[in-house]
């Protein structure tokens, strides 16, 4: 199933790049991640690991996927959503990760 499978690519980036993944959301039309990285990665990077990785595995796995929704183009949108953990705590952010996908 693809969402078992975008869930995995996700663990095996967050392992390969030294992140942790804090939480993660899978809903039909879009990915809520939570991430713990490094300082030595920017968000531009993290997201670009993230999206570039899934998108490309994803779509090689699933090639039907790809001509049936994408006419040739790629799995994610261009844009991306990035907020830190400064002004809210790490649980705060969780939790409305968990309760806005279901």
């Amino acid at each position: 199933m693809v969402r078992d499978d975008l869930e995995d690519v996700f663990h095996g980036t967050a392992g390969r790049f030294g992140h942790d993944i804090v939480a993660l959301e899978i809903a039909s039309d879009h990915v809520h991640l939570f991430v713990a990285a490094d300082a030595k990665w920017s968000p531009a990077e993290i997201a670009k690991q993230f999206k570039g990785y899934s998108g490309h595995e994803i779509l090689r796995r699933y090639p039907n996927v790809k001509q049936a929704f994408f006419w040739g183009s790629g799995l994610w949108k261009d844009g991306y959503y990035v907020g830190t953990t400064g002004e809210v705590s790490e649980e705060v952010v969780q939790r409305y990760i968990e309760s806005t996908v279901h």
